[in-house]
């Protein structure tokens, strides 16, 4: 039985980012995701009132999860998404996915 992991990342901006230069780093940074193997699904989200952000990747496999991992810092688009990214306020949790419905994107 193959085993989906899902990766939790929550962080917050610099506080010199731009929103509208984030959405454009996060846009790319999404079809980047999207055309990388294994990746069942992505969403970000952000917390109003603490301008907490919380992305989410849904990965078919934890291998899948590895080569991502192993390219990640190497990609210039991932490079420019993480450079508006306050360092120090990033959280990275990984879980296996013990049950799950059908996922649909929209």
């Amino acid at each position: 039985m193959t085993t989906n992991l899902i990766e939790v990342v929550n962080f917050k901006l610099k506080t010199d980012t731009n929103l509208a230069q984030f959405h454009i780093a996060n846009n790319d940074f999404q079809r980047y995701i999207d055309n990388q193997s294994g990746v069942l699904y992505r969403s970000l989200a952000k917390q109003a009132d603490t301008q907490q952000y919380t992305s989410i990747i849904y990965f078919a496999t934890v291998a899948d999860a590895q080569k991502l991992r192993d390219i990640f810092f190497d990609n210039a688009i991932c490079q420019q998404y993480t450079s508006l990214i306050a360092k120090e306020s990033i959280k990275l949790d990984r879980f296996e996915v013990l049950s799950q419905t059908a996922c649909q994107q929209s």
